[in-house]
């Protein structure tokens, strides 16, 4: 009985990791779609404020009973805000400007390397052969990916400002993560959601003013506005309160093994809305990420 509840959970955590992972592998095809329209800022700025106008009403009642809670964990609420709402994103925004959406997925899937790093050292989680050898093979896939399956390419790889900032996104998602394993138990998700965007949104508003003054935007239109909507429900609401709920079920190991579909998601994304080329190597990688996903999560018998 007790293990049969506790795969229930698990596959819940993998099925709430998995759509979280889904939501955000739109942000970079929206770092793209945006790069003549919306500055960095902006872009940031409006997608949290349309996610905290949507959770005020069902949250503000929450909030005031819970004050003295979110006072208490104020370092832990403050650090989830700077890496996960603040920074993680807006690099994305950034790194739109110089590189393709599909070139931004494969950078940014390092997170979980990260992930895996920052979790031995300040959690001491310990890792499995099969855990161990499917990070390696996950990684090998992102390595086909990033090369078009041709190794040679190594040496005419050229790293530009935009692979920069997606391995400083792909440092503050592993932060992020690592921070949501001290979450508050007394403080639900939703609550928690809230006060780090509201955090965030006093944080990002001067830097916004700054890009707004010097880099106006240059046309606003009914599908700026339903892009920035969606990304506010699903890229920001729904996909932290997956993304956090997995963590607590399954744990930053398995969690972190999901976000390596991001290339996937994000490539076919690119392909179908923004037009961007797909090689044969996408899908040789897409095959390997996938099987060290599998044997990260297999379980001992």
């Amino acid at each position: 009985m007790v293990e049969k509840i506790l795969n229930k959970n698990m596959l819940i955590g993998y099925v709430y990791a998995l759509f979280a992972v889904l939501f955000w592998s739109f942000n970079v095809v929206v770092a793209r779609f945006f790069v003549n329209t919306l500055s960095p800022w902006q872009i940031s700025f409006y997608r949290w404020f349309f996610a905290f106008i949507i959770l005020f009403p069902f949250v503000i009642k929450k909030i005031y009973r819970d004050w003295d809670i979110i006072l208490q964990n104020y370092k832990i609420i403050f650090w989830l805000s700077l890496s996960g709402i603040v920074l993680m994103n807006t690099f994305a925004y950034y790194a739109g400007k110089t590189i393709s959406a599909v070139e931004m997925s494969l950078i940014g899937v390092m997170g979980p390397v990260f992930i895996v790093i920052l979790s031995r050292i300040f959690l001491k989680e310990y890792l499995s052969k099969y855990q161990i050898f499917g990070i390696i093979l996950s990684f090998f896939g992102v390595v086909v990916l990033i090369l078009h399956g041709n190794l040679l390419n190594i040496f005419n790889l050229k790293l530009r400002v935009g692979d920069f900032y997606m391995l400083l996104l792909a440092l503050s998602f592993a932060i992020y993560s690592i921070i949501g394993n001290f979450k508050p138990k007394n403080l639900s998700h939703i609550v928690l959601l809230s006060s780090t965007i509201f955090l965030g949104l006093i944080i990002i508003f001067p830097l916004f003013l700054y890009e707004n003054y010097f880099y106006p935007m240059k046309g606003c239109s009914i599908t700026t506005f339903l892009v920035l909507l969606g990304m506010g429900i699903f890229n920001s609401i729904l996909a932290y309160l997956f993304w956090n709920i997995a963590i607590l079920k399954i744990g930053n190991l398995k969690s972190s093994m999901i976000y390596y579909l991001i290339p996937i998601f994000s490539s076919l994304e690119a392909f179908f809305i923004l037009g961007e080329r797909l090689y044969l190597s996408q899908l040789y990688g897409g095959i390997l990420i996938i099987l060290g996903i599998l044997l990260t999560n297999k379980r001992k018998s």
